[in-house]
């Protein structure tokens, strides 16, 4: 379980660090375009997994 939340907090600081990149708009677009595909990518992962945790944590795992 705390792998999980360590992946979960790797994810966050990942999706943090693309979002200030692209905030700070010195890419192209096409560029850009990616890092927000990625962003959305690693939110759904961290959603995943919080899912998984949140499962665990209440005992209804598979």
């Amino acid at each position: 379980m705390l792998l999980l939340e360590s992946a979960i907090g790797a994810i966050e600081e990942a999706a943090s660090a693309v979002a200030q990149e692209i905030e700070r708009d010195r890419l192209g677009e096409t560029s850009l375009a990616r890092l927000a595909t990625v962003e959305a990518e690693l939110n759904r992962s961290r959603l995943v997994l919080e899912e998984i945790v949140r499962e665990e944590s209440e005992g209804r795992g598979p």
